[in-house]
C-alpha cells in the first residue's frame, strides 16, 4: 500500500510517448509512494501496445473505459471513475491531481511540500475544492501563471492580465496561498471528499473550461479555489511536435475530441452561469455578472467580484458569506 495522500491522474488519446519523452523525463520527483492511474481515449491498437511497457514501468494503474460510452471523452468522467476506484479498492486518498502530459512538477520536493502545507492548512480539506500552481511557459517562454478568471476586479482592465492571474504584485509571490477564481489548468489537485459532496459532472466540458467549471461548481457551495505560488510546474507543450503529438488547440481528432475552433464550451458555460468566461471581451464580464447578484448571493464568486487585484492576496480568512 502507498502511503501518499495524493494520487496522479491522466486521461490519454494517442500521446503515451509523452510520458517518458516529458512528464517523466523532466519532473525529479519520487513517485514511488504515490498511485498514478490513467484512463485511455480510445487511442489506436498500435498505441496501446505502446502503452503496455510504459505503464508497467511507471507502475500506473489503467482505468476501464467503455469506448462506446459517449462521456468519456470528458476529464470529469476520468475524475469520477478514479474516485470510485479509489473508494472500491480502500485507498488512503484526500486529492486526486489531474495532470497534462507534457507538462512536469519542478523541484525534487515538490510533494513533499505540497503535503507538508496540506497537513499545515488543516482547514484545506473542508474549505478548499481545487489546489492550482505557479505554472511557467503556457502564454510565453519563462513566463508564470497562476490562474484564470473574469470576476475579480482589474483582471480585464488592466493590459497586462487579460483574464489571467499573472504579472502579479510581490506579495502575491511572497504568500502561503491565495484565493482565484480557478487555478491555471495543466495540472490541478482535486479534493476528493468535497467533490463527492458538491460535484455534479458536466459532460459538456471536455477538455476546455472544464477545471473553470469545476472551480465554478465548488464557488456556488462556498467552497474556494486557491494557487500555492511556492510550488512551481512547467508547460512544454513546444515539445510535442518532436514527439508527433499536436497541440490541442489545433482541433486535431488524432489526439484532441474537444474543438477549439467551434468553441462549443462558450455557450455552454454562458447558458449555465449567465456570463462569459474565457474569452470574454474587456468591460462585458462584470456588468453582466453585476446583473446576476442575487443568483451568486453567498458564494466564493460574489466575494471574487467585490476584491480587486491591488487589493493583494486573499485567504480564507478573507471571505465574508
Amino acid at each position: 500500500m502507498k502511503t501518499g495522500k495524493i494520487a496522479f491522474l491522466f486521461n490519454t488519446r494517442n500521446n503515451y510517448q509523452l510520458f517518458d519523452e516529458i512528464f517523466f523525463k523532466f519532473s525529479s520527483v519520487d513517485f514511488s509512494n504515490y498511485y498514478f492511474f490513467n484512463v485511455d481515449l480510445d487511442s489506436t491498437s498500435e498505441q496501446k501496445e505502446l502503452a503496455k511497457g510504459i505503464l508497467d514501468r511507471h507502475d500506473i494503474i489503467n482505468l476501464d473505459a467503455d469506448p462506446e460510452d459517449p462521456h468519456i471523452y470528458s476529464a470529469y468522467w476520468s475524475v469520477q471513475k478514479c474516485n470510485e476506484y479509489i473508494d472500491d479498492n480502500n485507498l488512503d486518498v484526500d486529492w486526486v491531481m489531474w495532470f497534462s502530459h507534457d507538462c512536469h512538477l519542478i523541484g525534487d520536493d515538490f510533494l513533499a511540500n505540497l503535503e507538508a502545507k496540506l497537513e499545515s492548512n488543516s482547514r484545506f480539506i473542508n474549505e478548499v475544492g481545487v489546489i492550482g500552481f505557479c505554472d511557467y511557459n503556457q502564454r510565453e517562454v519563462g513566463k508564470p501563471l497562476y490562474g484564470r478568471g473574469d470576476l475579480i476586479g482589474e483582471i480585464h482592465s488592466a493590459s497586462k492580465h487579460q483574464g489571467w492571474y499573472d504579472d502579479l504584485p510581490q506579495e502575491y509571490l511572497n504568500s502561503e496561498y491565495f484565493i482565484v477564481e480557478c487555478p491555471n489548468d495543466n495540472g490541478v489537485l482535486i479534493n476528493k471528499k468535497l467533490w463527492q459532496k458538491y460535484i455534479v459532472p458536466d459532460y459538456n466540458f471536455v477538455l476546455f473550461l472544464w477545471v473553470p467549471d469545476l472551480c465554478a461548481q465548488f464557488g456556488l457551495h462556498g467552497i474556494s479555489s486557491i494557487t500555492i505560488p511556492s510550488l512551481e510546474m512547467a508547460d512544454l507543450y513546444r515539445m510535442k511536435p518532436q514527439f508527433g503529438v499536436s497541440r490541442s488547440i489545433t482541433d486535431d481528432p488524432l489526439f484532441h475530441i474537444d474543438s477549439y475552433g467551434e468553441r462549443p464550451w462558450v455557450n455552454f458555460w454562458i447558458e449555465k452561469y449567465g456570463f462569459q468566461a474565457g474569452f470574454a471581451a474587456k468591460d462585458v464580464v462584470r456588468p453582466q455578472f453585476n446583473s446576476l447578484k442575487e443568483r451568486y448571493g453567498g458564494s466564493v464568486q460574489e466575494q471574487i467580484f467585490n476584491w480587486k487585484i491591488s487589493d493583494g492576496p486573499k485567504t480564507l480568512d478573507d471571505l465574508r458569506f
